[in-house]
């Protein structure tokens, strides 16, 4: 931060609009511009990382019973994710994430 502070590495501002997506390394720095409309601004993140770096404060909460009724493929690209006994409990948002739509 100290070397974005000084102008040693500028900040490049990316104006997008509705339908645009943005490519980034996870590492940069980012954020989006406050809603200040009072209705939801939904926006779709999809995220990858190589298998050895979990990122725990990543992740998607699954319902146990819809852990079981995936494909094992499927339960294996979960598998480090956390699981709940019951719907409301995955369905509780952390950070103001929205909860996954299974």
């Amino acid at each position: 931060m100290r070397r974005v502070e000084t102008g040693e590495i500028p900040l490049v501002r990316a104006y997008m609009d509705r339908g645009d997506v943005m490519i980034r390394d996870v590492r940069h720095i980012h954020r989006g511009t406050p809603n200040r409309s009072g209705r939801p601004r939904p926006m779709v993140v999809v995220g990858y990382s190589r298998r050895w770096l979990h990122r725990p404060e990543v992740n998607i909460r699954i319902p146990a019973d819809v852990l079981v009724a995936l494909p094992e493929r499927a339960r294996r690209w979960l598998r480090h994710n956390p699981v709940f006994e019951t719907r409301a409990e995955a369905d509780r948002a952390e950070e103001g994430y929205r909860a996954f739509a299974y």
